[in-house]
């Protein structure tokens, strides 16, 4: 039930145009762009939940069930400031890559001039989620669930692997044969749309079991 949060949390490839854009094409900067803005949040994840399961108590010896994060937040000295820093930066910085990808993907749908900053891309992108947000206060928990499974696991997972398969294994393609960078073959493609469609498959049975 996990997968679709963390395949939501994790994924960066819509941030990869705008990175590719501001960095020039310069292939060695794209790519240490991405691997340290991909190592740097994965270590404070794992630092975070150490944390988190670092401080629970054993069921064994205490038959309460207590909120590790409120158990931070009320710790003496700076220890919830930082608590309370650190859950910002984490909405701050997911908010940042969706809306520069977004606001770039519009910029290209919308045929705007490039090197001119336009103010319609972001309206676009923040204004219906606030109206959305502002009716219902509690579809952020849905939004995630919705957008990890059907958006990402279909964008990232799904598409890529079929546009490959496409590509490398098609007839009738047309386009110029690309380096394959994924090894594995079929196997590999078929796993990575498998996997996804499992995914997918199995929210749907349970939406369908349990509407409401």
């Amino acid at each position: 039930m996990s997968i679709p949060i963390i395949a939501l949390s994790f994924v960066y490839q819509n941030v990869v145009p705008v990175i590719c854009t501001n960095l020039e094409g310069n292939l060695s900067k794209v790519r240490t762009a991405i691997v340290l803005g991909t190592a740097i949040p994965l270590g404070l994840f794992l630092v975070w939940n150490a944390v988190i399961l670092g401080s629970l108590v054993s069921q064994e010896t205490s038959n309460m069930v207590t909120d590790p994060l409120q158990q931070l937040l009320s710790t003496n000295g700076g220890v919830g400031a930082i608590v309370e820093v650190f859950s910002l930066l984490a909405i701050a910085t997911s908010y940042i890559g969706f809306v520069l990808g977004l606001a770039d993907f519009l910029s290209d749908l919308l045929e705007l001039p490039t090197g001119k900053n336009s103010a319609l891309p972001y309206i676009l992108t923040l204004f219906p989620p606030l109206v959305l947000s502002l009716l219902d206060p509690e579809i952020f928990f849905k939004a995630l669930d919705f957008a990890g499974t059907y958006g990402v696991l279909v964008l990232f997972g799904i598409l890529p692997a079929a546009m490959a398969w496409s590509d490398r294994y098609s007839s009738t393609s047309s386009s110029m044969k690309l380096p394959e960078l994924v090894p594995g073959g079929k196997v590999t493609l078929s796993l990575l749309i498998g996997g996804a469609g499992s995914v997918i498959l199995s929210e749907l049975v349970e939406k369908l079991g349990h509407p409401n």
